[in-house]
């Protein structure tokens, strides 16, 4: 299949931080794409030069951007402004890319083509380390992890296996306040509020081998951004302010005993900041929301 004469350009965007071994073997794995992707960039948030170097020395081809070092969706945008395809794949570095992944995705694109038009979200699955990863919705509490029922909507994606159309990422982007996790749930649970439709393609599998560089660095910011983002999708996504007010209680609640559980005392402290946090993220998203509301009135 001609994916580029069907009108499809995929560009592939990598979002980096410390991995150059791992973006290594992610970029090698692009090159066996049996689909010719149309380009590759690879944002890169690191604090030396190792990966600036790699990527310039052995892959000419690859576009190169340093990175806005705020976190991982503002790196996602980042290589968003730079893309010129019609539809974005974003993998991870620590991922390999499957050589038939963009045959699939093509197949999927054209037999829906004339439902969805632009309109449509492509996810696929991931193989993690031998397990394979479904899409999941949130649970009350926010934490990926309900099973869908047979023929319901998804509103949540796999994001190393999702295709999205770059027409999506003139409407909304990441939310940049979100520097680490639930930034996927975030741009897909927008994206359906917006009328974007997101397909399920099970054939359709990318594998993942989780690196453990930068995970304490990323560690600290899991909870709140689970706090944030839902809260969010209920109050302004779902505008359910009523189920919004009593997730915010639960989940502080929630918040606060856990981290008495795990650490005692420490983790008391630690989850107050933790919520003071999510706070933040609430009160600067919604002064935002107001000043845009302003601005266009």
């Amino acid at each position: 299949m001609n994916a580029t004469r069907l009108g499809y350009h995929f560009t592939v965007c990598i979002c980096t931080r410390n991995r150059p071994d791992d973006l290594s073997n992610a970029l090698r794995s692009l090159e066996r794409s049996k689909v010719k992707i149309h380009e590759i960039i690879v944002s890169d948030d690191s604090t030396d030069i190792r990966t600036e170097q790699l990527v310039k020395s052995n892959f000419p081809n690859v576009h190169y951007l340093p990175g806005p070092k705020i976190g991982l969706s503002a790196n996602r945008n980042h290589a968003i402004r730079a893309a010129t395809g019609t539809h974005l794949l974003f993998i991870d570095d620590d991922v390999k890319m499957v050589n038939d992944f963009f045959v699939k995705i093509s197949e999927v694109l054209r037999r829906n083509d004339r439902v969805y038009g632009n309109k449509v979200i492509i996810t696929g699955l991931e193989n993690k380390n031998g397990s394979i990863i479904y899409p999941h919705n949130q649970t009350f509490l926010g934490f990926q992890s309900r099973p869908y029922k047979d023929e319901e909507p998804l509103k949540t994606i796999v994001i190393n296996s999702t295709v999205f159309p770059i027409t999506l990422f003139k409407e909304i982007l990441f939310d940049e306040q979100l520097i680490y996790g639930y930034e996927e749930v975030d741009i897909a649970t927008r994206a359906v509020q917006k009328g974007y439709s997101i397909l399920l393609s099970k054939e359709t599998i990318n594998y993942h081998y989780p690196s453990e560089i930068n995970r304490d660095f990323y560690k600290s910011y899991i909870t709140t951004s689970r706090i944030y983002a839902t809260f969010k999708r209920y109050l302004f996504t779902e505008r359910k302010w009523f189920k919004a007010l009593s997730f915010f209680i639960v989940a502080l609640i929630h918040t606060i005993l856990h981290g008495i559980k795990v650490e005692g005392s420490k983790g008391f402290l630690s989850s107050l900041r933790t919520i003071s946090n999510s706070i933040n993220y609430i009160l600067i998203d919604m002064k935002k929301k107001r000043s845009h509301k302003t601005n266009i009135n």
